[in-house]
């Protein structure tokens, strides 16, 4: 990874510092970055150092507390960011176009752009976030996207683009679906 590449990757980080999200923290960030890098090995896609910066900034306006839009506001972040650190244009661009698209229902209009969605969406199924949750304590206050993700996977894995990230959620679906049905007793009514 380019000088320019890990000091933007290190700009993300530091937002993260002082921000408290079991769910979207940065490790929540860097397990989208494999999954990136995986679906593009699998694809044959070569830039992974760009995937992983995109990755990484996917969640950042989330530290700064935009819930509703935040991957808008977030792909806006990591374009200033470019800009404001000699990137060119079409890069920072680049980048913005990838993140903007991450929502589970829109539709990416560039290859990093699924694969980013793809990755994101592929972390939701992720017994470890789930485990941090409840170790942190916050499962009561997350109990309701925790039921969204169990009803939802019926839609999954049409909703994903890639192949590989189809055969993962499969790999990863009965564990998460196990974890739940031993956390249920946790969660309020």
């Amino acid at each position: 990874m380019s000088t320019a590449y890990t000091e933007s990757v290190g700009r993300a980080k530091k937002l993260y510092e002082e921000f408290y999200d079991v769910i979207h923290n940065w490790d929540h960030s860097v397990r989208v970055a494999a999954n990136a890098s995986m679906i593009a090995d699998n694809i044959g896609y070569e830039d992974k150092d760009f995937l992983t910066l995109c990755a990484l900034w996917h969640d950042a306006a989330r530290t700064r507390g935009v819930v509703e839009g935040h991957e808008e506001a977030g792909a806006l972040l990591a374009k200033k960011d470019l800009l404001d650190h000699g990137f060119d244009k079409e890069s920072a661009e680049r980048a913005y176009t990838a993140i903007r698209f991450h929502k589970s229902s829109s539709v990416p209009t560039t290859i990093e752009g699924k694969i980013i969605r793809d990755a994101d969406k592929l972390d939701i199924f992720e017994v470890k976030r789930w485990q941090n949750c409840a170790e942190a304590g916050w499962i009561k206050e997350y109990a309701d996207d925790l039921r969204k993700t169990v009803a939802a996977h019926g839609k999954y894995p049409d909703a994903y683009t890639y192949d590989i990230t189809k055969e993962e959620f499969a790999k990863k679906l009965p564990g998460f679906l196990d974890y739940y049905n031993s956390a249920r007793e946790q969660l309020p009514e």
